[in-house]
This record gives structure tokens, C-alpha cells and sequence, in this order.
């Protein structure tokens, strides 16, 4: 489950990979776990109208306004396994919604084919050895020093394909081999004029795929390395301007503890085409247009179909986090950068900078987004009591960005980092965050999570006005 980023906490430091071992037999039968989420936050006017800059967003008549919302999540993990221990999981989730109409039976309803009940895991595992599993299905895959939901680059992807699990002592090892897109689902007619009018991915069966493999290596009980490489392939039939989204992704990462310190940091590249590729951004393989853009305000008009995906450039990005701990209190440090349009996985991030997917009120500000990012986040965090302990940060982040004055800024921004046009086109200066978080035990397996956070920021353009964002969450999870 997705939970807040708590920067430079010991739960950062956590990590190791779950490698399943069978037995030669197994007892068979069917197991069902999961969890649940119910959220509440409030956001300011300025995530609606973009720090006073739009009161009226794009293709609105509405003025743009404060929002109070509920959403909620429930998700059930199967498991059968048979006999000779082979298995199949799958994951179901149900009302993955804000609520709207809330007085009706059908509210709720997300935007997976309009139903409020889909699975987003399919797959079946194969133990050939006690030490060597296939996994053959739709999976999602996690590879980086700490656990899901708080990677920097690759994290809780979902993918469709095969994969390895190889344990060798300490060391393991996940081949892959996955299909982004399916040229025969996909049917996108060519107007190259070097191709026929009628070729299509129908017709020529052009996919998209990933290959690679990921290698994690524990060196003791207090230190954990590894890295991962890879390839995207992009075949399928695409546009007269379109690049396709191909090229290498890779990344090598650590993660231990020394007495009281502590330390995890990751370095990933990504090749120009694929930059965005983690930021489940939509992978169209077609380039539109940028429809209109005012200088004076910042602001674009309705765009054309893109592919959200790639850029000028290879980009590359990292960040590390040491922490020192004295009784029950741990002081952090969580720096990085990011380079070329290289965007880190879309959930990495605090409390109001990052974090779309970590922290609810965290997404008016994406890293890595209009230009180059060097950023440091101080978080203190204190265990009041078993079951109860705060953390605040204070984070800032300095921007090279596009500077949106100028002519042709739109087409430099896609061109030179990868950045595509938003509902106010943001050439983000610089950035600062106050934030809070406390984290409550109510029983085992309950917790209840409270957030608040500010977010001032500054722009490249002296036009746009820098009204300060307030977000305020609470979060209730349960495991069972």
C-alpha cells in the first residue's frame, strides 16, 4: 500500500528481498490477506488554480477552489498454491475512488472500465529448484534498496511478462522479459508516408518490450547492494513525428546501518527516449501539439494528443539519505538531483514536494518536472511511544528550469527536458516545505496517519504570483 515518505525515519532504512522457497511438496489450498485505506484531506485553493495563477483552470467555467475529499480502498491479496508447491496469486481491489455521489449505490466509480471492482495481479510461480522460481503473468515489480511504495526509480511498476527468481547464498537475481504494449492490441494506423497507409501493429505485430535483470546482494545483516539494467524495445508502428519510447534504464543502489548511522541512496539513468517512463505517464508513441501558450501568464490551452514520454537528452538523477539515530530520535538528511528530464518514480517524495502517490496532499509539485532539481530535505523524527511517533521536515528544492518568457518555451521544454505542458505551464524557481507527520498504533495492523504540510514557491517568470499551498491529511490503513 502506498504510504507517506517519512524522510530519514528507521522505516527508510528497512529493506531485503522476498524470495519465496518451496519445498519439494507443499500443503495445498487457497489463502486470502490484503488491506485496507480510508483517507480525508483538505487542500488550499492554490493546488486548484496553481498558486493563484489560473482561477479558472483549463476548459473550466468553474473558478477553481479548495477541495475537502474522502477516498477510500480495500484490496485482497489470493494465493492458491498446489501440491508440489507451484502457485497462482492474484490481487482484487474494490472502490479505488473518491467518493462523489455518495447518497447512490453506484458511487465511487473509478476509471478501470467504469467498475468499481478490477485485479491488477494475475500471475502463476513455478519452483523449478528450491532455489529457482518462474513467475509467468501480470505482476508488479519492485527493485531498489527499500520497500514498496519508497523507491526512488523502480517501484511497484505493473508489468506483464516473465520473470526469474534466482538465490544463490546471499544474492538474488530477477531476469525479466516483459510486453509494455501488445502491437497486436493496439492498431495504430501509420502516416509515415515511408509505410503504407494500411500498415498497422495489427498487421504487423510490432510490440513494445522490456528486458533486463535485477541483482541484490545482502553483504551481512546490516548492508544490502544492488542494482538493475535493462532495455525497452519500441516497434511498434508509430506517427511521422513520433521517436518511439525505447533505449537502456538502470540503476545501483545500497542500504546499512553503523551503530547509530545509517545510510541508503540510489543513482539511475535513463535513456533520452524513456525518460518519464516511471511516472505512469501515458505512453501514446505519438507526438501532438502543444496547442496554445501565453508568455505573460504561463498558460497553455487544450493540447492535442502527446506521448508523455522522452525527451532531448539521457537523463540520470539520485539521492542520499544518511541518518544518525540518539535513543528515540533519528535526524536525516535526504538530498539528490535529478538531470536531462529524468523524472524519479512518481510516489518518491515528501510530504508536499513529490510524492503524488506517498502523500495525497504531496502532488501540486512533481520532482524532476520544467528543469533540472537539486534538492535537501531535514526531517527529525521522535518515537513518543511504542505505538506513537511524529516526524517534521523542512525541504527545499532549487530548480534550473525552462524560463517560459521566452519564445518557443513549450517546444523547449518537451525538447530539452522531457517536460510536457500542465493546465499552467510551471517553470518552477525554487521551493520550500513545513511539514508534519504523526503515525499512531491503534492495534496491530491499524494505524492511523495525520499530515500537514506548506509549500511556497518561487517562478522563473516575475509574472506568475507564488501563493503558499496548505494540505492537511489523515489516513487510516489496516493490514489483515
Amino acid at each position: 500500500m502506498k504510504k507517506v515518505l517519512l524522510t530519514g525515519v528507521a522505516l527508510m532504512l528497512a529493506g531485503g528481498v522476498a524470495a519465496p522457497v518451496f519445498a519439494a511438496d507443499a500443503t495445498p489450498g487457497f489463502t486470502v490477506t490484503g488491506d485496507a485505506r480510508m483517507r480525508m484531506y483538505y487542500k488550499s485553493d492554490e493546488y486548484a488554480n496553481t498558486f493563484g495563477n489560473s482561477l479558472v483552470p483549463n476548459g473550466s467555467s468553474v473558478a477553481a477552489g479548495s477541495q475537502t475529499n474522502m477516498d477510500t480502498r480495500i484490496r485482497f491479496d489470493l494465493t492458491g498454491t498446489a501440491a508440489g508447491g507451484a502457485y497462482v496469486k492474484g490481487r482484487i481491489r474494490m472502490m479505488e475512488s473518491t467518493m462523489s455521489a455518495m447518497d447512490t449505490d453506484l458511487n465511487g466509480i473509478n476509471g478501470q472500465n467504469q467498475n468499481n471492482i478490477w485485479a491488477d495481479k494475475a500471475y502463476m510461480g513455478v519452483p523449478i529448484t528450491k532455489d529457482i522460481t518462474i513467475e509467468v503473468g501480470k505482476y508488479r515489480s519492485t527493485y531498489g534498496p527499500l520497500p514498496t511504495t519508497y523507491n526512488f526509480f523502480y517501484d511497484d511498476v505493473q508489468l506483464a511478462g516473465a520473470r526469474g527468481i534466482i538465490k544463490i547464498g546471499d544474492v538474488v537475481i530477477n531476469p525479466f522479459f516483459e510486453w509494455m504494449t501488445d502491437g497486436q492490441n493496439s492498431g495504430i494506423t501509420s502516416s509515415n508516408a515511408a509505410q503504407t497507409s494500411s500498415a498497422t501493429d495489427k498487421a504487423n505485430d510490432n510490440d513494445e518490450m522490456r528486458m533486463g535483470a535485477h541483482v541484490k546482494a545482502k553483504l551481512n545483516k546490516d548492508w544490502t547492494i544492488g542494482g538493475m539494467l535493462g532495455y525497452q524495445m519500441d516497434n511498434r508502428v508509430d506517427t511521422a513525428t513520433a521517436t518511439g519510447n525505447q533505449g537502456a534504464f538502470g540503476s545501483i543502489y545500497v542500504n546499512g546501518t553503523a551503530g547509530a548511522f545509517g545510510i541508503v541512496g540510489e543513482l539511475a539513468y535513463t535513456a533520452a527516449k524513456l525518460n518519464g517512463f516511471n511516472t505512469w505517464a501515458e505512453d501514446a508513441n505519438v507526438n501532438g501539439t502543444f496547442g496554445s501558450f501565453n508568455t505573460t501568464t504561463g498558460t497553455t490551452g487544450t493540447e492535442a494528443t502527446q506521448d508523455m514520454i522522452g525527451s532531448k537528452n539521457d537523463g540520470y538523477g539520485g539521492y542520499i539519505n544518511p541518518t544518525f539515530t540518539i535513543d528515540k530520535l533519528t535526524l536525516g538528511v535526504n538530498a539528490g538531483f535529478t538531470k536531462n528530464g529524468f523524472r524519479p518514480d512518481v510516489a518518491y517524495g515528501f510530504v508536499m514536494i513529490g510524492g503524488k502517490d506517498n502523500s495525497i496532499i504531496g502532488d501540486s509539485v512533481r520532482i524532476g518536472e520544467t528543469g533540472d532539481w537539486l534538492w535537501a530535505g531535514l526531517s527529525a523524527t521522535y518515537a513518543i511511544s511504542n505505538d506513537l511517533k511524529v516526524t517534521g521536515n523542512f525541504v527545499y528544492a532549487d530548480v534550473d528550469s525552462v524560463d517560459i518568457t521566452s519564445a518557443g518555451a513549450v517546444t523547449a521544454m518537451k525538447a530539452g527536458q522531457g517536460d510536457v505542458p500542465y493546465t499552467t505551464a510551471k517553470a518552477l524557481d525554487s521551493a520550500y516545505e513545513l511539514s508534519a507527520i504523526m503515525q499512531y498504533t491503534i492495534s496491530k495492523g491499524a494505524d492511523l496517519f495525520l499530515s500537514a504540510g506548506y509549500l511556497k514557491p518561487d517562478f522563473t517568470n516575475p509574472a506568475l504570483k507564488t501563493d503558499a499551498a496548505l494540505g492537511v491529511a489523515s489516513r487510516l490503513e489496516i493490514a489483515f
